[in-house]
């Protein structure tokens, strides 16, 4: 199954709004507090003619998607917009600057931009950002940050998409001829090799299910059946997912524990425990393939799709051998990356 939506953000974002509006999903605790309003522009003095401009529009996206990796080896100048409010410790420090911005693309002209990075124009910095490039002439770049669905968002119009590898690149593609595809690996699986320690660690035999109740692409139905039938057969913990706050989420997990399934507190770092990880889909898996850990999918009667996913990213199904660690390049993608925006690659 290819991409749903190839080129239209608008209709992609209609879906998303759609999957939004069904009842229980997303409806959270009313604890959150608004962000503060505007955007603010970080900007960094180097040497030579580069000036990098780099968007980073969430906190989570900024450290999956290894953007702020790429600062260190960016030689010329760098700028960086963000919302107001998302505190990166990459962004601070005496040789920094920080300057309040209206909207992401105000005052963008002035700065002598030479290339543009972003996580992809589904957000607001990313989409301003984007169109900015676009009608001046600017190249632009999307670094991939997660494993691909058919539900992932399209790419914006002539783009170079810097990809973990060529499948992932054809994949999100989708036969478009305004997208150009570099294959760089991907940021946060190359740093989790090399934060291995090499040798095998000393497993606690309980798995731990890894919840995606709130994951938008796939049916809560699925992902429910799933955790509860893993749970049950192998006594594994139960970790709620990112978002498994709403009212529908929290009646799931009430069910979980009248069965018998202990949940694992989500603060918990994941990355610090040494057990089996099982998921529908996740890119925690290839993660923990990574650091040595055994890793499957679980599924029953799921979405084509997500079989389809399985083969892409070569993640294996629970009662055979784990998931193999995906391969690792030598190099550094966040250098890959700044090698290219600076034209040097």
């Amino acid at each position: 199954m290819a991409l749903i939506h190839p080129r239209s953000l608008e209709r992609w974002q209609e879906w998303r709004s759609s999957r939004r509006r069904v009842p229980g999903i997303h409806r959270a605790l009313p604890t959150r507090t608004a962000p503060p309003a505007g955007y603010v522009l970080h900007s960094r003095e180097g040497e030579g003619p580069a000036r990098t401009l780099l968007g980073i529009d969430t906190a989570e996206g900024a450290a999956h998607g290894g953007v702020p990796a790429v600062l260190p080896y960016l030689h010329g100048s760098a700028h960086v917009v963000t919302p107001a409010g998302l505190v990166l410790e990459e962004l601070s420090g005496p040789q920094w600057q920080h300057r309040r911005l209206d909207g992401p693309a105000a005052g963008l002209d002035e700065l002598g931009i030479t290339s543009v990075l972003t996580l992809g124009w589904h957000h607001e910095v990313g989409r301003e950002l984007h169109a900015w490039a676009r009608e001046t002439g600017i190249p632009g770049a999307v670094v991939q940050h997660d494993v691909l669905t058919p539900f992932a968002p399209p790419l914006p119009p002539e783009i170079t998409l810097l990809a973990w590898t060529e499948a992932d690149g054809r994949f999100h593609r989708a036969g478009r001829d305004d997208v150009e595809v570099r294959v760089v690996g991907s940021q946060r699986l190359w740093q989790a090799g090399h934060d291995a320690s090499g040798t095998a660690p000393e497993l606690d035999e309980r798995p731990v299910f890894l919840g995606q109740l709130a994951q938008l692409e796939l049916p809560r139905r699925v992902a429910l059946r799933a955790a509860h039938s893993y749970c049950r057969e192998t006594g594994a913990l139960y970790r709620p997912g990112p978002g498994e706050a709403d009212r529908t989420s929290r009646a799931a997990h009430a069910l979980l524990r009248r069965r018998g399934i202990e949940l694992q507190d989500p603060s918990t770092p994941l990355e610090g425990q040494e057990r089996p990880v099982v998921a529908v889909f996740s890119a925690d898996l290839l993660e923990a393939a990574v650091r040595g850990r055994p890793a499957w999918v679980h599924a029953p009667r799921a979405p084509a799709w997500v079989a389809e996913q399985w083969e892409r990213y070569g993640m294996r199904r629970t009662g055979g051998e784990p998931t193999p660690a995906p391969a690792v390049g030598a190099d550094e993608p966040a250098r890959l990356i700044a090698q290219i925006l600076e034209g040097s690659a």
